[in-house]
């Protein structure tokens, strides 16, 4: 096949999904307008909305999926999808979570609120109603971003975030370690819930021995580095699933902490081993890990073990073409 991914890389999903797809004998081409400190490695062309336009005749005429992430297209108000659609060509969008995710949907599912996210919910129903009108498949990482996406689309697909496990060293917690480094990497306090990661820090200082670091505004591989110090990962808190931090920090045998809601970790694997907890939980969570290294170290491996078994590149874009083989 085919394949053109374009034009927002979020969390290196982009990169890894058509690296993949190469590798399985597919011809694919990655497109990416949105860049950030993060700087993420990948086998995709970064490049501006300007420069991409000038390829769209030869895109069009030499392309048979188009890939689009992030609720964005080639032109705005994705003027393009319906001359894409007039000549036959499939497409799915993949949703990742903040493009989609309104305040109201919010309040209804979530117990903790989130910060508002770049559209507001006129703008996300009006993009949907858009976008669901030619194109008839879409893609969400987990059930939590599932429901927001549900009720515009004829096919919504699950694929789990992919990871390219061997890109990432194993480093299981010391069990002899008596001051484990905890770890917070918020790209976005607010929504990651730092403000509750810093108070049950505080809570627990003076009842334990451990260091605490928080990480931001590093590239992305810099901070890889730093995460492979750590005996202890904190992702996000309020969201009620768990991102590609959690999935990069498994893969490098870390034990995870994170909020996820009910509804949501029941559609998970049983043997999810992130660690429970809430904003009002993690202080006790976090004590009980620091003074049990040999926990730890468990989480760490079930942690590794979980990713192989359903976040693994191979296995993730194995998935993604059985879904472009239903477009």
């Amino acid at each position: 096949m085919k394949i053109v991914h374009a034009p927002t890389e979020i969390a290196g999903q982009m990169g890894i999904l058509c690296k993949e797809l190469r590798e399985k004998g597919h011809n694919v081409s990655g497109y990416n307008c949105f860049h950030t400190y993060l700087s993420y490695k990948g086998d995709i062309l970064n490049t501006d909305a300007w420069e991409l336009l000038k390829e769209f005749d030869f895109l069009i005429n030499n392309t048979d999926i188009f890939h689009f992430h992030n609720a964005n297209s080639f032109l705005q108000n994705f003027e393009d999808i319906p001359i894409l659609k007039e000549k036959g060509k499939k497409m799915v969008m993949h949703h990742w979570g903040s493009d989609v995710r309104t305040v109201k949907m919010v309040k209804k599912l979530n117990p903790y609120p989130l910060e508002p996210t770049y559209y507001t919910d006129n703008e996300i129903h009006k993009q949907l109603t858009t976008i669901s009108k030619y194109i008839d498949t879409a893609i969400v990482q987990d059930y939590e971003a599932y429901h927001y996406v549900k009720d515009y689309y004829k096919n919504v697909f699950v694929l789990p975030l992919a990871c390219n496990i061997k890109d990432f060293r194993m480093s299981f917690p010391n069990v002899t370690n008596d001051n484990p480094l905890i770890v917070h990497a918020p790209t976005n306090r607010k929504f990651k819930g730092s403000y509750y990661v810093e108070r049950a820090i505080k809570k627990i200082q003076n009842k334990a021995r451990f260091t605490y670091k928080i990480i931001e505004k590093m590239s992305h591989q810099k901070a890889v580095s730093e995460y492979l110090k750590a005996d202890i990962i904190v992702d996000q808190l309020l969201c009620g699933t768990y991102g590609m931090f959690s999935v990069e920090a498994m893969a490098m045998g870390k034990p995870v902490v994170a909020f996820i809601r009910e509804d949501v970790r029941e559609k998970f694997p049983a043997d999810l081993p992130i660690v429970q907890a809430t904003p009002e939980t993690l202080a006790d969570v976090l004590l009980e890990l620091v003074q049990n290294p040999k926990r730890r170290n468990e989480l760490g491996i079930a942690g590794r073990r979980y990713v192989k078994n359903y976040h693994s590149a191979e296995r993730v874009t194995d998935e993604l073409i059985k879904i472009y083989k239903k477009l």
